[in-house]
């Protein structure tokens, strides 16, 4: 067996421990928690592939107009950083999926049109990064879609931000 080290603050290393329904981590800008959870989807896109494994990892923001405001070159950038991970997945202009194709990402915002969250299939880790706005409403609808055995919510959110922050539930 293999084993790879994985580059992240080392304050982040104990959230990705163990069995868990919900992680999550806050911290300012600069204190590497986007990088850090954009990297470890795609850690868990490739174990789930090397398994065998096939579904969705989900990427939500409350606000998301296009895929410029998305998580998506963070991940892509993520992913480079790893050179041993980097082989593992197919990345184009607007999707990332694991080379076999089995794992893709997909993106989505939550502020409008939301139950269509509810028709997603095969969500095997929703990451809610900017998670301060998040409402109520939308966890409600967002957190049964998670339906596939061992699914995981993890969340980031910037605590400066909280002021304005009206509900959250995670």
């Amino acid at each position: 067996m293999t084993t790879a080290t994985i580059d992240m603050p080392a304050k982040l290393a104990p959230v990705f421990l163990g069995e868990a329904d919900t992680r999550g981590a806050h911290g300012g800008r600069g204190s590497g928690k986007t990088r850090t959870f954009a990297k470890m989807t795609a850690v868990r896109a490739y174990v789930w592939d090397q398994a065998g494994r096939e579904g969705v990892i989900l990427c939500t923001r409350m606000f998301l107009n296009s895929l410029a405001e998305s998580s998506l070159e963070e991940i892509k950038a993520a992913i480079s950083s790893e050179p041993w991970l980097a082989p593992h997945f197919d990345i184009g202009e607007k999707y990332i999926r694991t080379a076999s194709g089995r794992i893709s990402y997909a993106f989505s915002g939550l502020d409008r049109n939301i139950d269509s969250i509810k028709s997603k299939a095969r969500i095997l880790l929703n990451w809610t990064d900017e998670a301060e706005p998040v409402t109520d409403t939308a966890w409600t609808k967002l957190i049964p879609t998670l339906r596939e055995e061992d699914s995981e919510n993890w969340v980031t959110w910037n605590p400066e931000r909280e002021q304005s922050a009206t509900n959250r539930r995670f």
